[in-house]
């Protein structure tokens, strides 16, 4: 069953209903969003904020062999953010074990 199926089940006034059809349309667009930003690249100060590190510690990982490989502009190394989140994933899961 499907959440607006179960929104439209409940026994709750039809204001009610309209603030959750609206929460739930808000929540799916977000969702869509979110995907969308995962292909997009981020620079080293954004890729230090996403693995919740500081620049030596940022340096230090970068050197793992499983590190996601920089894309150089310029001077300037960017990352892929969905590779980032891949790499923060597996880097939590090995140290939690």
């Amino acid at each position: 069953m499907s959440t607006e199926q179960q929104i439209i089940l409940l026994d709750i006034h039809p204001d009610a209903k309209a603030v959750l059809f609206a929460l739930l349309q808000e929540n799916n667009q977000l969702r869509t969003e979110l995907e969308e930003q995962k292909d997009r690249l981020v620079s080293t100060i954004e890729a230090c904020e996403v693995l919740g590190c500081a620049r030596k510690k940022f340096w230090i990982l970068s050197k793992l062999s499983d590190f996601p490989k920089s894309i150089q502009f310029g001077k300037t190394n960017h990352y892929r953010l969905n590779e980032l989140i891949k790499f923060r994933t597996q880097h939590q899961q090995s140290v939690n074990n």
